[in-house]
């Protein structure tokens, strides 16, 4: 009999042994899955073990602090990552010095801002603490910037089994850093020392799990060829910022600290599986696709086969969520987080449609048009702009989720209609992949929220457990019967999967 070890060998072997594009892509697909799954779950962990030691009020101060280094670090990125990605040349390492450097110089910029107006911005949310925690989660910035860039290769030669690596034992450090810290001192800095410390961790193993090795050499005209790509990515990543980040801002200025730990933490849980599912699929696309971006019919396969993939597991997931939300909320996190129960559910739906919009990015960066999706994201931000102040006026902190969820809708259909134009396609083919796993979600949502209600009558880790199971069920068996009863094919999509690993 085998051991363990040699099955784990052969598995290893296995996802990376590369194959034609498609092959590749599944495997990476797997890691990126795993990376995304098991930063999420030590994620969710941390939240759920800090959640009992610490107040929502940590929580907000923390979230504050996050808040204005997400900012700054969106505010000065420069999309050179994403320039090489899509360079079409398999040897990029020409390129990294000057990456190195410019990263060096961002990051410093970003300490030393961070420092500046650490206190100041801090009085400005009306929470003078957070200050100190903005000034040292800055200064930690420069560890990133020290990074190898030689990682850049894991997402461009889709060898995401290094990052595995890379991602997953950060998160680890800043589990065991922070719970540790929470239970000596009990107070927000255990948040702030997991940070850093999940920092420190990159840093080192990113030299440790990639040959190239940097110097300082700066050449001008790398930076303006990796610019001219990438100041569009720098375009689109503020704009997502002040789309996908200014709301956190928002409830933290308009309501309280607590407030804002309430809303940050139903966002984790609420868009954790449907969004990072969505995220693996869309991450693994877009260097898949940057390879056949000039082969429309390979392109428009990948699209769809993403489109599918996404609707199949996110849907479900989303509407999951927001059913059993009541339920997970006084059982895992404890009472005293029960009024983040509605905001879960409507950032559920939320969660749910950004897993529909989410892959058309990688399309657009695939066919070398990023401007177009920097200014879909421009659209969105002053729609929220125009709606958020009067949603969280008359419905308070959930009437921000509708303000997000009322511009996807402006958005999305647009987008989608140039999507398809430049993949030569239709809409008709695009809801084939859609609607069933939109319809058998629906009814999976709307059935175990009234056996919740009816049914059951009380709350706790066995109710919690026994809605999980009654919606799996009740979503697989839909599924099956609209796989027999038309023509979308579950099968295929187990059957690429199986051939790649």
């Amino acid at each position: 009999m085998r051991s363990i070890l040699e099955l784990l060998r052969e598995i290893y072997e296995r996802l990376t042994a590369g194959g034609t594009t498609e092959q590749q892509a599944v495997q990476s697909g797997v890691w990126v899955a795993g990376i995304n799954v098991g930063d999420r779950v030590l994620q969710l962990l941390n939240v759920i073990i800090l959640a009992r030691l610490l107040s929502p009020r940590a929580f907000g101060l923390l979230g504050i602090a996050l808040v204005v280094m997400m900012g700054l670090n969106q505010f000065s990125r420069l999309g050179f990552d994403e320039a090489l990605i899509h360079n079409e040349k398999e040897d990029i390492d020409d390129y990294l010095n000057t990456l190195w450097v410019m990263k060096i110089g961002r990051t410093t910029v970003v300490a030393v801002i961070a420092i500046l107006i650490g206190p100041p911005l801090a009085a400005f949310f009306g929470e003078p603490q957070a200050g100190r925690l903005i000034q040292v989660l800055g200064g930690a910035q420069l560890l990133l910037g020290l990074q190898n860039p030689g990682i850049v290769y894991f997402q461009k030669d889709l060898n995401f089994h290094r990052e595995f690596v890379y991602q997953v034992g950060s998160r680890f450090t800043d589990l065991v850093v922070a719970v540790a810290f929470a239970l000596v001192f009990g107070s927000v800095w255990a948040l702030v020392a997991g940070n850093v410390a999940s920092k420190v961790v990159k840093l080192v193993m990113s030299y440790g799990i990639h040959s190239f090795r940097p110097t300082i050499e700066f050449e001008l005209d790398y930076a303006m060829e990796m610019f001219d790509f990438g100041k569009w990515m720098f375009i689109s990543t503020i704009l997502v910022f002040l789309y996908g980040q200014a709301d956190d801002a928002f409830v933290g200025w308009f309501f309280t600290a607590g407030a804002l730990g309430f809303y940050q933490l139903a966002y984790r849980f609420s868009n954790a599986p449907a969004t990072e599912i969505t995220h693996v699929i869309s991450r693994v696309a877009f260097p898949t696709l940057s390879k056949v971006q000039n082969d429309i019919g390979r392109l428009r396969e990948g699209y769809f086969r993403a489109v599918q993939l996404s609707s199949v597991v996110a849907f479900p997931m989303a509407a999951g969520i927001a059913a059993v939300a009541p339920q997970f909320v006084p059982s895992v996190l404890g009472n005293q987080w029960d009024p983040m129960i509605p905001l879960m559910q409507a950032l559920a739906v939320f969660g749910g449609i950004r897993s529909f919009g989410a892959n058309v990015g990688s399309v657009f960066k695939a066919v070398g048009k990023p401007d177009t999706e920097a200014k879909y994201q421009a659209i969105k931000t002053v729609i929220i702009a125009i709606l958020i102040y009067p949603a969280a006026e008359h419905f308070g902190v959930v009437g921000v989720v509708y303000a997000i969820i009322a511009s996807a809708f402006f958005v999305i259909p647009p987008q989608t209609y140039i999507i398809l134009s430049i993949i030569d396609s239709t809409a008709t083919r695009l809801l084939k992949y859609v609607v069933p796993p939109f319809i058998a979600s629906t009814i999976m949502c709307l059935t175990v929220l009234a056996v919740d209600r009816y049914v059951l009558s009380e709350t706790g880790l066995l109710q919690f457990v026994l809605l999980i199971v009654v919606g799996v069920v009740l979503y697989s068996s839909i599924m099956i019967v609209i796989e027999i009863k038309t023509e979308y094919n579950f099968r295929s999509i187990y059957t690429v999967i199986q051939n790649s690993v």
